[in-house]
């Protein structure tokens, strides 16, 4: 009996990954929970597991290769002499081996019967479209001929045979830009691992998007007496809730994210999603980069409940551990408090509309109604957020109401 390989989804947003290592070759050994290999999508990283004993028998999807969600990767059999038949044309293998040496039209197919259906995975029809090239005429790589977005890049790479009939640019100004284009594919080229996911996420999520950032101060006063009381509560109790600056700045974004549905949204894929619940990524820095833990329908926990989960999937996120805890996120939250940085650019984790960061707290001189001097505790926070969506009035205002409840911090405990 044979046991499929299957790509796993990682987020809600998820459409296809790409196979990153394998650590196991075809024919080898396999125990059910060993590690086979490690796949990627835009956000993660992730290592899957055998479902199974058995042996490798058949490596479908090769390294770099994109596979559609629940799109077969390999193949487990119980006996390392079973043959295996893979029946699926979407993702049967194809030994068809590419050099760099190669002609664009190597890269190109003569042109299909008309009617004739093209097969590309989603990434590769919006590449495709967005460099207006003809899927029609693009050789395809992968399974059954199936066009991946690396058959894409190596025909904006190498440019395009003149004898093909391929919508390009004409004029010598579009030109320069398609060879920005191709430079620009090869964002993360000499890094590894997660640092080669950030640094390929990063880009996108600058490339895609209208990023903006407002900036504003909130006094803290009212909010650290208050914690004082909460965590000397909780210790007389031996209760041992580790209650942080950013747990009530957690339940201050959600509230006001209540109140602006519109910071609570994603877009991707020419898709624009408000969200009713509220699905808080935490920014955690982690040994070889960082990685955004969420905790999940904060809208609906109190203080002490958000507390203990920003503390669970903190922890799981430090520990390696993967898992559902790592998608779905509506809204982010970074601080860099612990290192001193005030005001910051914090970058949008797309394809969520909105993220806040937390400065250090600073100590400044205010005046009070009787002119007298006083010291005054405050927090900056820095909002970035996508200006395709949202215009500055709005952001402004959500960003207000975040302060507000801050600065009265009873209306987050009641």
């Amino acid at each position: 009996m044979a046991t499929e390989v299957l790509m796993p989804k990682l987020g809600l947003t998820m459409t296809e990954g790409t196979v990153q290592e394998w650590y196991k070759k075809e024919g080898d050994a396999v125990k059910k929970g060993e590690v086979i290999c490690l796949i990627a999508s835009e956000k993660l990283t992730m290592e899957v597991e055998a479902e199974a004993d058995g042996f490798l028998t058949k490596i479908i999807a090769g390294v770099d290769e994109d596979i559609p969600v629940k799109g077969l990767i390999g193949i487990i059999s119980e006996s390392a002499d079973e043959s295996i038949l893979v029946e699926s044309s979407e993702v049967k293998k194809q030994d068809i081996v590419l050099s760099k040496g190669e002609s664009i039209s190597q890269h190109l197919a003569s042109k299909r019967i008309e009617g004739e259906r093209i097969f590309a995975t989603p990434l590769a029809k919006r590449l495709a479209k967005e460099y207006d090239i003809e899927l029609q005429f693009v050789r395809g790589t992968g399974g059954n001929g199936r066009i991946t977005k690396r058959d894409i890049e190596r025909v904006l790479d190498q440019g395009l045979d003149d004898t093909i009939e391929v919508k390009v640019a004409s004029t010598a100004e579009e030109n320069q830009v398609d060879q920005f284009v191709a430079a620009e594919l090869n964002v993360g080229e000499g890094l590894e691992g997660l640092r080669k996911i950030i640094a390929q996420r990063m880009h996108k999520s600058m490339a895609s998007t209208a990023q903006l950032t407002l900036h504003r101060k909130a006094s803290l006063d009212k909010l650290i007496k208050l914690r004082s009381k909460i965590k000397e509560k909780l210790q007389q109790a031996n209760i041992e809730i580790p209650i942080t600056y950013t747990v009530f700045v957690a339940r201050a974004v959600a509230l006001a994210l209540k109140k602006y549905p519109q910071m609570n949204s994603t877009y991707s894929n020419d898709s624009y999603v408000e969200h009713s619940e509220v699905h808080l990524g935490i920014a955690t820095s982690i040994r070889n980069g960082l990685i955004v833990p969420v905790v999940k329908n904060v809208d609906k926990l109190s203080i002490s409940s958000i507390a203990e989960e920003i503390a669970t999937v903190t922890e799981k996120a430090r520990n390696g551990e993967n898992g559902a805890y790592l998608t779905g996120s509506t809204f982010t939250i970074t601080n860099l408090g612990s290192s001193g940085v005030e005001y910051f650019t914090p970058i949008l984790n797309t394809p969520e509309t909105g993220i806040l960061g937390l400065g250090t707290l600073v100590k400044e001189v205010s005046i009070d109604k009787k002119d007298k001097p006083y010291y005054e505790q405050k927090i900056p926070l820095s909002l970035t957020f996508d200006h395709q969506i949202i215009d500055g009035s709005e952001a402004a205002a959500f960003l207000a109401d975040v302060v507000y409840y801050l600065e009265n911090p009873m209306l987050l405990v009641i």
